[in-house]
């Protein structure tokens, strides 16, 4: 049996993860009385940039190469990599999305609400489906449809779900929130270099997704940290990005008033 309080914990992550990118969207839908476009195109970049091609790439095309199987045993190597793979490609993405996609949305609002979209689909797709999944699991062991004599793959899952705790099925939502805050800070970092023709704000996005993402491999595999650890340091790259975030609302004002100066003095 899976105790009620798994359970609990699964059905609030699952929340987590399917509400806070539909609540954010009607938000931004509402405040600007039409569809937010940089929310669709955030959700659009995330779902091509990881989803149609660096995760294919890494699932079935790297796995194929020597190269890549022997970095795979080298944990700074490897988590170097994963990190710097999925900045260049979800950077890049947003840059491009700025910058061709979204000509007319560099407002403060329109970088809020592509972090949302780009991280709300992500948390839809990579964690919610899976959560939602794990509690029909459980809830099916529960009433008896699936139990340890079952089929090899169900047997698999039932063996999965045993070993879960309150604490892990909470992880996988919390980190989600401390995600999105991530993707958000990281939107505000290339919306500003975009906004004033700056590449180099590409470049420190890229590298800021690398020191985020490289640790998750490094830390559990060279320092033994556990699940505590690696979610206490996303919470606190959340946090730090997310407090740009917020900082950055006054650099964006300082840049809209500095341009309506320009403008009006060219006027003249």
């Amino acid at each position: 049996m899976i105790e009620s309080s798994v359970i609990v914990s699964l059905a609030v992550s699952t929340l987590v993860c399917f509400l806070i990118p539909i609540i954010s969207f009607i938000y931004f839908a509402k405040k600007h009385k039409k569809i937010p476009k940089s929310f669709l195109v955030g959700m659009l970049i995330f779902f091509i940039s990881q989803m149609l091609i660096r995760v294919p790439i890494l699932t079935y095309v790297l796995p194929n190469m020597m190269w890549f199987i022997k970095m795979q045993t080298n944990p700074y190597l490897y988590g170097i990599f994963l990190g710097l793979t999925a900045g260049i490609f979800e950077e890049v993405g947003r840059y491009i999305a700025f910058k061709y996609l979204l000509k007319n949305n560099h407002e403060f609002d329109d970088g809020i609400s592509y972090g949302f979209g780009h991280g709300g689909i992500e948390a839809i797709l990579l964690t919610g489906v899976s959560c939602l999944s794990t509690l029909i699991v459980c809830i099916m062991i529960n009433n008896g449809t699936i139990n340890a004599d079952s089929s090899e793959a169900l047997s698999l899952l039932y063996n999965q779900c045993i070993s879960l705790t309150p604490g892990l099925a909470l992880a996988s939502g919390f980190e989600r929130i401390s995600a999105m805050a991530i993707h958000i800070g990281l939107s505000m970092i290339v919306l500003y270099g975009v906004r004033n023709k700056k590449i180099l704000y590409l470049f420190i996005a890229i590298l800021v997704h690398t020191l985020v993402n490289a640790p998750l491999v490094i830390l559990p595999q060279v320092f033994g940290v556990g699940i505590v650890g690696v979610e206490s340091y996303i919470f606190i790259c959340g946090l730090v990005l997310a407090g740009f975030a917020v900082y950055s609302k006054r650099l964006y004002k300082q840049d809209s008033l500095s341009k309506k100066i320009i403008s009006e003095g060219e006027k003249l």
